[in-house]
């Protein structure tokens, strides 16, 4: 059996830097793989550093290192490393409010998968572009896109992603106003994800159907809902989902009359997303807690 590199052992750690919620570690971990890696590995690095600076609102940061990421790739001939980078410079443009960019970007990776064969990697990216077509408001493409990746998954038997699938049509079906459907969709999720064993998914589905409890007033159902998903992502470390979930949850509990354990909760959501440099969210939740606690 090969012995690990150093390259490969730090892009290990920073990885789960990242899964316990500790994005200055992983940054830390990527940075120092970029000082001993060289080809693929260290484009990766780029790859994998530029993906915290995205989820931060660090748009030029990002695109610099991802831009850089894409060269390396394009000069190891590694188109689908290549086009797995496009789709990250796709969601930066997106985030930055460039849709047509983005969906020219998306569009060029999945012409590399579809060159290459990659099923299921252009599964992914159909289901990506779905996404840009509903930013643009285009709700029925992003709809009928969504079922058409259900149905390559489903084909591929890929499990995993076909609970994702399912996620994205549920919201969508929300949005529309099916609630009911939105919710057996969600619940056939659910049912995925605990077949997978799949703890993080089943933490943000039992989120989703909490939150249509809430706008349904079936309060106690979406008590129970939302402390079951904050349970898990306290066991998993998952520091983004503790945020937001604790955000739904703590106000909840404030307006049941728990308020100390409330703002326990949100004090949790605000410092965790000061943690994770999402100043706006922590912002806004200090706001949340202020107009709680005023007399």
């Amino acid at each position: 059996m090969e012995a690990e590199s150093p390259a490969e052992r730090l892009l290990a750690e920073g990885r789960a830097a990242l899964q316990r919620g500790d994005p200055e570690q992983a940054l830390a971990r990527f940075q120092e793989a970029t000082a001993v890696a060289k080809g693929r590995l260290h484009a990766t690095a780029l790859g994998e550093m530029a993906v915290i600076h995205r989820r931060r609102g660090d748009a030029a940061e990002a695109l610099q290192l991802l831009e850089e990421a894409s060269d390396a790739f394009q000069t190891l001939d590694d188109q689908a490393s290549r086009a797995g980078i496009l789709g990250e410079i796709a969601r930066v443009r997106l985030q930055n409010g460039e849709v047509d960019e983005a969906l020219r970007l998306q569009q060029e990776a999945l012409a590399i998968f579809e060159a290459l064969g990659d099923k299921l990697s252009r599964s992914v990216i159909v289901g990506e572009i779905a996404i840009i077509h509903e930013n643009r408001g285009d709700v029925e493409t992003a709809l009928l896109m969504h079922q058409e990746r259900l149905s390559m998954v489903e084909a591929l038997g890929e499990k995993r992603e076909r609970a994702i699938a399912l996620g994205h049509i549920a919201r969508i079906r929300l949005a529309k106003g099916d609630v009911e459907e939105a919710l057996r969709i969600h619940q056939e999720r659910l049912a995925a994800n605990q077949e997978l064993g799949d703890q993080d998914g089943i933490a943000n589905t039992l989120w989703n159907i909490g939150q249509i409890e809430l706008q349904q007033q079936q309060i106690q159902a979406a008590f129970q809902h939302l402390a079951e998903s904050y349970k898990i992502l306290l066991n998993l470390g998952r520091l983004d989902g503790i945020c937001f979930v604790g955000l739904d949850l703590g106000k909840l509990l404030c307006s049941a009359g728990e308020r100390e354990t409330g703002i326990e909760i949100l004090t949790r959501s605000r410092d965790g997303f000061t943690r994770l440099g999402w100043t706006d969210q922590a912002r806004g939740t200090q706001q949340l807690i202020d107009a709680i606690t005023a007399p």
